[in-house]
């Protein structure tokens, strides 16, 4: 099973106003059958909490990252991860990508960090 990043990813003010919303459409390749994946973000020192992937395993799909937005700071360092919780070796990581987080104009904005 491979991810991969599958169009621009948007983010946005939740309509309560409490959370930034992160969405990343993504592909999956590969044999999907039988494999078990989380996706999880970390910003700063907080890791978000474990969410399973979307049953069944569709072959593209939009992955919604919830960041409560005290914590969704300028210049603060944002990862986001698929993992494989099944793998034979134990957890593998499946993707993973990081951003700096922005703000411009009251408009929260995420920009890739180069590998």
């Amino acid at each position: 099973m491979r991810v991969e990043q599958d169009g621009a990813e948007t983010c946005e003010v939740a309509s309560n106003g409490g959370f930034v919303l992160v969405r990343i459409p993504v592909r999956v390749t590969g044999e999907v059958r039988g494999a078990e994946a989380v996706f999880r973000y970390q910003i700063g020192g907080f890791v978000g909490r474990e969410t399973s992937w979307p049953q069944p395993a569709a072959h593209g799909t939009t992955l919604t990252f919830r960041i409560p937005a005290e914590l969704f700071r300028e210049r603060q360092r944002l990862t986001l991860e698929v993992l494989r919780t099944n793998a034979p070796a134990g957890r593998e990581t499946l993707w993973a990508t990081r951003y700096d987080v922005s703000w411009a104009s009251g408009i929260p904005a995420v920009i890739p960090v180069p590998d």
